[in-house]
């Protein structure tokens, strides 16, 4: 339940509805600091609306800025309908939706708005899966792609240290082989750790000076 781990929660997401007015929604979005609110009515969610929507409908309008603030409402400049995920939605899901939008619209089973999914938010993600939060040494090596080689891999490092953090990333320069990015603590003996790992085809190809934690 990925993202409902993830999401705000409907209560804690700032909305407008379509029938409200540009100068409303502007007054909204001062307030808030977005860039971009959920636009929502009665359970149902219409799409997002900001401010570069609101300064390209003024752009192409013939009207006084003041009257067209005023009379023009917030359905008409409402975009990304579709930027939406189930509740039991799963992590292919969400990247392949959200590469070009601030936020999915999270549905519950009966395609009820039921809170939103951040972009920021899995960045945040990100940083947890590969440790940053704590300080240490981060190395990046090139793993064969062979059955029991991650088993492997973690009976040797957990000798020197904890892992702080594991990212397993394609090696698109080498065929058959996964590159894999880790940090242990600060006192583990690198050089040990490389000799070690060569044993059983693990070539560490990067490492980073101690980082703090953020």
């Amino acid at each position: 339940m990925i993202v409902q781990q993830l999401k705000l929660e409907e209560h804690k997401v700032i909305t407008i509805e379509p029938t409200a007015s540009l100068k409303e929604l502007l007054e909204v979005l001062e307030r808030c600091g977005y860039q971009h609110i959920p636009v929502v009515a009665d359970g149902v969610f219409y799409g997002m609306a900001g401010y570069s929507e609101v300064y390209k409908a003024f752009f192409d309008s013939a009207l006084d800025k003041q009257a067209f603030l005023a009379g023009t409402k917030v359905e008409s400049v409402t975009i990304n309908k579709n930027a939406t995920i189930s509740e039991e939605g799963n992590m292919e899901e969400i990247f392949k939706k959200i590469d070009y939008v601030p936020f999915l619209a999270v549905l519950d089973g009966e395609s009820h708005f039921n809170g939103i999914l951040l972009k920021s938010t899995l960045f945040d993600m990100l940083r947890d899966a590969l440790g940053m939060h704590k300080p240490g040494i981060r190395l990046t090596v090139s793993m064969p792609e062979m059955k029991g080689v991650l088993g492997k891999f973690s009976e040797v490092v957990k000798d020197y240290s904890n892992i702080f953090g594991m990212l397993v990333l394609d090696d698109n320069t080498n065929f058959g082989y996964r590159r894999v990015s880790f940090k242990v603590a600060p006192e583990t003996d690198i050089e040990a750790l490389t000799e070690d790992l060569k044993h059983i085809g693990v070539r560490v190809f990067h490492v980073t000076p101690v980082v703090q934690s953020i």
